[in-house]
């Protein structure tokens, strides 16, 4: 069994096996050089972030990495978005901050918590881990950023779909890795739209993620 996908890395790929291997299912060759597919995630973390609790204590959140040089070019306008749109209920920790890092407001959790958890810092076979923290950030927020990363997308958007965080992206290109995955059709704010939270919106979005990239819903997709 083989998975390789253009663009995704071992994490990507670790959680298409582990999505086939929990349903009791043989993962068929993936091979995105001759087709594209869409990203999957297992049962375990799609029940593991159901179980938490649901209440948005907050307006917006990110968790994850900023000052990395192949990151800050695309990463870049979350400090000023956080700056301006930022309130005493949002959440903001960095993964890689140095000590040049200055604290942007009350909402900064960035050189107080420390629980976190940067995959590419740990062997590719454990990069599929569930980090519980980060989803309960992403489960209690309204609004997830979801700038790119080294490539033209992020995971993030679709594990804040999971967690019926409505995502904000500076592009409608980073809604997906490719066509597959942007067609899906999820709901996402651009970054300087007026943000209303939709629980329907953000069910609908949950919905469409069961159906499109997991196998617990056998409705095609």
């Amino acid at each position: 069994m083989t998975v390789v996908l253009e663009p995704g890395g071992a994490r990507s790929a670790l959680l298409i096996e582990h999505a086939y291997e929990e349903e009791g299912l043989v993962c068929p060759e993936i091979d995105e050089r001759i087709a594209p597919t869409r990203l999957l995630y297992p049962r375990s973390y799609v029940e593991t972030v159901e179980a938490m609790p649901g209440a948005k204590a907050h307006d917006y959140s990110f968790v994850g990495s900023l000052y990395r040089p192949e990151l800050f070019e695309h990463r870049s306008w979350i400090v000023d978005f956080a700056r301006r749109r930022f309130t005493d209920r949002s959440f903001l920790l960095l993964t890689d901050h140095d000590a040049s890092h200055e604290r942007l407001g009350s909402f900064d959790r960035t050189t107080i918590d420390r629980d976190v958890f940067v995959p590419k810092e740990v062997p590719e076979a454990d990069r599929a881990r569930f980090h519980p923290h980060y989803f309960q950030v992403l489960r209690s927020s309204q609004f997830t950023l979801c700038p790119a990363g080294d490539l033209p997308w992020s995971m993030r958007f679709f594990e804040a779909v999971m967690c019926r965080s409505i995502p904000i992206v500076a592009d409608r290109q980073h809604m997906g890795r490719n066509d597959l995955e942007r067609q899906i059709g999820y709901h996402a704010y651009l970054r300087d739209d007026e943000h209303v939270y939709d629980e329907d919106l953000a069910e609908d979005n949950y919905q469409r993620f069961l159906r499109c990239q997991t196998l617990l819903d056998p409705a095609p997709c």
